[in-house]
């Protein structure tokens, strides 16, 4: 175990449907960011909150590294596998030099979603702008769907 990995978090992220579902389909084997944590502990779980029009959990991946690129690499080395079309990521990452490149594994998805509304009212849940950190009482409802 290194330091970093006493300091491991599991992170919830607010992506498009179109983006989440292939996400928990195991198709899209990455996912793209303007920013995220550099330095995430390998082995944190993603979990994958699809905003409107479907809000909720759909499931959850193992994030295997997190890698920091030029703008540029990231479109070389993971285009095929970001299910992105070029005018869309060069829209998304604007002006930005670098970006983040989130590889992920071990897809799940939840065979019935976990509803904005039930996260809500059992945690007062927000989905996040971009992302927030999944505390254990999280990690119990998702699990336990």
């Amino acid at each position: 175990m290194t330091n970093l990995d006493l300091f491991k978090q599991d992170f919830v992220l607010s992506i498009k449907p179109e983006y989440a579902t292939r996400i928990v389909d195991g198709l899209k084997k990455v996912e793209l960011r303007r920013r995220f944590p550099y330095g995430t502990a390998t082995d944190a779980k993603l979990f994958i909150y699809a905003t409107v029009p479907l809000q909720a959990v759909l499931g959850y991946a193992t994030i295997e590294e997190v890698r920091r690129l030029p703008v540029p690499e990231i479109w070389r080395q993971y285009h095929e596998v970001a299910y992105i079309d070029k005018p869309a990521f060069d829209e998304y990452y604007g002006d930005l030099g670098e970006g983040y490149v989130l590889v992920l594994r071990d897809p799940v998805k939840l065979d019935i979603p976990v509803p904005l509304d039930e996260l809500k009212a059992k945690l007062k849940f927000t989905p996040p702008q971009s992302f927030t950190y999944a505390d254990d009482a999280f990690r119990k409802i998702i699990y336990g769907h």
